[in-house]
């Protein structure tokens, strides 16, 4: 714990941006545990009484909480609404209290555990992520069945420091005045990041032990643009942020109210589109004028199970992406692995490198031609819009064998009359170095690369992303990933398809910079970096860009890479 003393800093994820100067607040929420507890049979009336009150009042706090809210925020609190009320937990409970005389805290708790648990095996990030929200859900039901229901109370103009926040608990504090949220854990698309862009406070995640390093009461900057925390700091560095935090504010305005075109000062044309998960995010897909979505995760199709009305669900979430976006929207195939569809219970050591993907989908050929035959269906609405994005390919064979099981969904539909855009493109992601390797092999199957630089930097720098202790070597500028990067832009070129990036890289200064010094003009990134990258890329040259693209791919560190930047644009 630190009070006073020297400046430092704690590095994370930009959640929302924007600078929030202040004094932290600390809420060191520990993990919850209860404990199992035997109730006598004339209490299982009252305990279940107690577990459909709490559910009531939650019901009622949503709704009083999303009245004055947008409809990004409120469509979250929705998703709560549908879990809350699901009749799976609803039955678990009741069942847990009345045949296994189980306190209802105890019954909530045990319920809720099992769906974290099989989100906790994931090896999917975005599954990883949603273990936030239901942990919280969690105990905010324990809470209020336990008539412990009491929201506590902040001073105005706090920085909120948290290991995780709910949905409902952060519009909460934001009503109480807080400027900022630093969190511990979360991603960049975490409901609280969500959040926290719609209620247009500044939001740093997954700053790792900001809790145990921050006191209540010390001075903080939170600058949710480069995803930093600064703890202690100096008047010098306070005055810095204070000007960079008001010409930051006017440039802003210029971007969101401005006529800056997607088009380099000598006249390169790009295109910047959003990585979508939720429909949530639509509004802000909207505001920071995306040309599309390059990057449409369908993992959260999955969440809570797969249904027999899987097709009907999918093709209204595709349909919803479709009709409120403009430009393509590139549909990437469920890249999760068949536990998380209650399909095997098999545990495995590295799920990063296991069954997940294209080699779950392939052996669940079902969940496959389910979703390819929902993407078929819809793209017969919205013709030359819809690409096929395959994901966690590494092997040629792989693809031949998507495009035979491809090709019998569209014949089926031909059977049966059912229109789809027959011209519709298929893509794999290069995400694998053997991809990148054997790229010229691979374009020769395809219709497009999709580069996702998340896993490529893992996978080609044997660092796991989520691991805090070695999250330093986590470096996606680094040469190795440029050289994989520019081998694939190479083979697309001499293959006349197009190749676009899809990972965090497309939303950094540095990495949109090289991209398009690489001649790359398709970039998706997290929708709030979008205005801050075009406004970049506007206001230089491509010739520039291409230079740096030159100086990166001799260079031998990510530390070179970056002051080769710096020494052609001044940051």
């Amino acid at each position: 714990m630190q009070q006073g003393g020297t400046e430092f800093r704690i590095s994370g994820q930009a959640g929302s941006e924007g600078i929030a100067i202040g004094l932290a607040y600390v809420l060191n929420q520990s993990n919850r545990s209860v404990a199992p507890k035997k109730i006598k049979a004339l209490q299982v009336r009252s305990h279940i009484k107690r577990f459909q009150k709490a559910k009531a009042l939650f019901l009622e706090e949503i709704e009083e909480l999303s009245k004055n809210l947008d409809k990004a925020t409120r469509e979250i609190f929705e998703a709560q609404k549908h879990i809350v009320s699901d009749v799976e937990i609803d039955d678990k409970v009741i069942r847990l209290i009345e045949k296994e005389r189980f306190s209802v805290d105890f019954a909530v708790f045990e319920t809720f555990g099992e769906f974290i648990e099989r989100l906790r095996e994931s090896g999917s990030e975005i599954f990883q992520q949603r273990i936030v929200d239901l942990e919280n859900l969690r105990n905010r039901l324990i809470d209020l069945s336990c008539e412990n229901g009491k929201q506590k109370k902040i001073p105005k103009k706090s920085i909120l420091v948290v290991k995780d926040i709910s949905p409902t608990d952060l519009v909460n504090f934001y009503e109480m005045g807080i400027s900022a949220l630093v969190m511990d854990k979360g991603g960049i698309t975490s409901h609280a990041s969500i959040i926290a862009q719609s209620l247009d406070i500044p939001c740093v995640v997954s700053a790792k032990n900001a809790v145990q390093h921050t006191s209540t009461g010390n001075h903080v900057i939170v600058d949710g643009n480069t995803g930093s925390v600064i703890v202690n700091p100096k008047t010098e560095t306070s005055e810095q942020f204070k000007k960079r935090s008001r010409e930051l504010t006017k440039q802003k305005k210029a971007i969101l109210h401005g006529n800056e075109e997607s088009i380099t000062t000598d006249g390169f044309v790009f295109h910047l589109r959003a990585n979508v998960e939720f429909t949530q995010e639509l509004d802000l897909v909207k505001k920071n004028k995306a040309e599309g979505v390059g990057l449409l995760r369908t993992e959260a199709l999955l969440y809570g199970g797969f249904e027999k009305r899987a097709e009907e669900a999918q093709i209204e979430f595709y349909s919803k992406i479709l009709k409120e976006t403009k430009g393509p929207v590139t549909v990437r195939l469920f890249d999760v692995g068949g536990d998380k569809l209650n399909i095997h219970n098999q545990d495995e050591d590295n799920p990063f490198l296991g069954w997940r993907g294209i080699r779950m989908l392939l052996d669940e050929r079902e969940i496959l031609e389910t979703q390819l035959r929902s993407i078929l269906k819809i793209s017969g609405k919205y013709k030359g819009r819809v690409l096929i994005l395959v994901p966690m390919i590494t092997d040629v064979q792989e693809i031949l064998e998507v495009k035979k099981v491809l090709n019998a969904v569209k014949n089926d539909l031909k059977v049966q009359q059912i229109a789809f855009d027959e011209h519709i493109r298929l893509g794999i992601m290069v995400e694998v170095p053997s991809v990148a390797l054997l790229a010229s092999q691979f374009a020769k199957e395809i219709d497009f690369f999709s580069i996702g630089t998340n896993d490529l930097t893992q996978y080609t720098l044997a660092v796991d992303r989520g691991n805090a202790r070695i999250c330093s070597l986590y470096q996606h500028t680094h040469p190795a990933v440029w050289q994989l990067i520019h081998q694939t832009v190479y083979a697309a070129r001499n293959n006349k398809i197009p190749v676009a990036v899809c990972g965090e890289l497309a939303g950094d200064i540095i990495g949109a910079s090289v991209l398009v010094g690489m001649g790359m003009s398709e970039l998706s990134m997290a929708t709030h970096s979008i205005p801050k990258i075009k406004h970049h890329l506007s206001n230089n040259s491509q010739e520039s860009f291409r230079q740096l693209a030159q100086k990166v791919l001799n260079s031998s560190s990510a530390e070179q890479v970056k002051a080769e930047f710096k020494a052609l644009f001044s940051q």
